[in-house]
């Protein structure tokens, strides 16, 4: 059943070198550099107790979950350093680890099957269920090494209250929820007859595990988050209490998850799923008949989870603005950032809000390089299709997202805005300030074009980009970079909206005690002037000339495929 298991399993390693350094770098950076970087934040006591002021909001505590607080001493002197970070990064760690083994999971069992992969290696002397266990194993050692890296990195920043033991188990936690988001992922390959339903219920399952644990959090009810394998790991009480049963728990479901999973995987045919495929409809529809027919059928999920997905997540940041004067206090780069005032601090969020909606507008379009690689674009192209129809099907969705997107973040920001402040902001002011980003998002559909249709190999790359551009807008905001890194960007390019009109200067005490002096700003303005019309036409010219541009090497080079 498992024979040649750990060669296989040195195989997936050896694929995903590169991708599995990626996560790791990534991870560690964002992890131990919000560590290191949190007694500037936060340092102060004014600043810890504006933010535990601010923990008040019920819809706070759904998004980032409950205050746990230093040896169960509550108030500000319970509210350490440690317990801030906690509350900050679990949430946003468990996302990250979740996301990754689930892709991993599913990339190396029901993915590698539906490209006949798996039948390769099945031909050869290896047990039936090798590849399962081959890729939980691979998983197992992955998650091991980051609980590692993580609890090591976060112990070497060796901030105040985050000491050794919180700190490795801080990376433990975090390794067993990846291991059980794995582990769902494995029931659910064997559940479902292709890769992206298999997907689709598995972030499901993440989604509806952080909707319990919200909902339980919200009504203080601990049997209900505990139910969530997402708010059983909060109660490891990260740095305050260091609660390590619910670590075992989890390992304990995560084995019997994944002895579930190879039963199933014993059960089933190669290529087939536990629950049968629905059947197709006899006559396809007609809009099939043609290629931009065809994208929109296979970006149609995708398209619909990222339309609800945009609006929520934007309304999560609008729902903090009823308590904004508390959370800019809270932190003295806040302050520098936008000297206090809740439209400066407003607009910030407006700039990560389109940054994050940039990245369907990335996916859409990089699913032509992702057909193209399996070679499904060929047989599409081999009839009367043309290369400039294919490719035209993705881009119409991308840049019609590029319009959607920013209206369904004002949407989302409006309502959870009015909602929370005693005077909100108009709908035509936030719909403005949304929108003033669209040029951007189609700079980087026209930067993503520009790699596909002449360097192909490395069109994934505009994920990288846009990476940067988030470091360097909202790191660099938050750190005082200078501001030519953010020039690098589109985004860096973008006039913020509202413009608010300086009235002076007020004195901020910082983290270390030093006597800051920073602007006060008075009256605001949702219009632009010419000078803002001139750069936004400059860029959206040279967005239109790039995309032009990838059509055509498009249409000129050869198709390249790999299995």
């Amino acid at each position: 059943m498992f024979k040649n298991n750990w060669t296989i399993c040195r195989f997936i390693i050896r694929r995903d070198w590169l991708r599995i350094i990626f996560w790791f770098f990534g991870t560690t950076a964002l992890v131990v550099g919000f560590g290191a970087a949190l007694p500037n934040l936060f340092g102060t006591e004014e600043g810890r107790a504006g933010m535990l002021s601010m923990m008040e909001n019920p819809a706070l505590v759904a998004m980032m979950g409950p205050i746990y607080y230093q040896n169960g001493t509550a108030g500000i002197e319970g509210f350490t350093l440690g317990a801030m970070y906690s509350l900050f990064m679990v949430i946003w760690s468990v996302m990250i680890l979740a996301v990754m083994n689930i892709f991993h999971v599913i990339r190396h069992t029901r993915q590698d099957e539906e490209y006949g992969r798996i039948e390769v290696i099945r031909s050869l002397p290896v047990g039936r269920l090798s590849n399962l266990s081959a890729t939980l194993t691979s998983a197992v050692i992955i998650n091991t090494a980051f609980s590692l890296l993580l609890g090591l990195g976060l112990s070497a920043v060796n901030t105040e209250s985050m000491g050794f033991a919180g700190s490795m188990l801080f990376g433990a936690a975090m390794g067993t929820i990846g291991l059980v988001f794995a582990a769902i992922a494995a029931i659910f390959c064997q559940l479902c007859a292709n890769p992206r339903t298999a997907a689709a219920l598995s972030f499901f399952t993440l989604g509806a595990a952080y909707m319990l644990r919200a909902v339980g959090d919200m009504e203080k009810n601990e049997i209900i988050s505990c139910l969530s394998p997402i708010g059983l790991i909060y109660r490891t009480r990260i740095y305050t209490e260091n609660q390590w049963w619910p670590v075992f728990i989890l390992l304990m479901v995560t084995v019997a998850i994944s002895l579930f999973a190879f039963l199933l995987c014993r059960a089933r045919d190669m290529g087939e799923g536990i629950i049968p495929a629905r059947p197709g409809k006899k006559d396809a529809a007609k809009y099939l008949s043609s290629p931009s027919g065809l994208s929109w059928r296979l970006l149609r999920t995708p398209f619909i989870v990222w339309a609800v997905t945009i609006p929520v997540l934007s309304a999560s940041y609008g729902s903090i603005m009823g308590d904004v004067d508390a959370f800019v206090k809270a932190a003295p780069p806040l302050m520098q950032l936008t000297g206090g005032s809740s439209l400066k601090m407003a607009s910030f969020l407006m700039v990560i809000m389109s940054l994050c909606s940039t990245i369907p507008i990335l996916n859409f379009i990089l699913k032509a390089r992702s057909e193209e690689k399996r070679g499904y674009a060929e047989n599409i192209i081999a009839r009367s299709a043309s290369r400039h129809s294919q490719l035209r099907g993705y881009f119409v969705i991308a840049i019609f997202s590029c319009v959607l997107m920013p209206f369904l973040n004002a949407l989302g920001f409006y309502a959870a805005g009015s909602v929370v402040m005693d005077e909100p902001f108009r709908f035509p002011d936030v719909f403005n300030t949304c929108m003033v980003y669209a040029p951007a998002m189609i700079f980087m559909l026209g930067a993503a074009m520009l790699l596909i249709g002449y360097f192909p190999k490395y069109a994934s790359f505009s994920y990288g980009y846009l990476g940067y551009a988030f470091a360097a807008i909202y790191m660099g905001g938050m750190m005082n970079a200078p501001e030519w890194l953010g020039k690098l960007s589109p985004f860096g390019h973008i006039p913020m909206l509202p413009k608010v009109e300086e009235t002076g200067q007020i004195e901020v005490f910082a983290a270390d005690g030093t006597l800051q002096i920073i602007p006060e700003f008075g009256s605001a303005s949702f219009s632009l002037d010419g000078g803002d019309i001139a750069a936004l036409s400059v860029m959206t010219a040279l967005a239109v000339t790039m995309c032009i541009l990838g059509f055509i090497g498009y249409s000129k080079r050869d198709m390249e495929f790999t299995q």
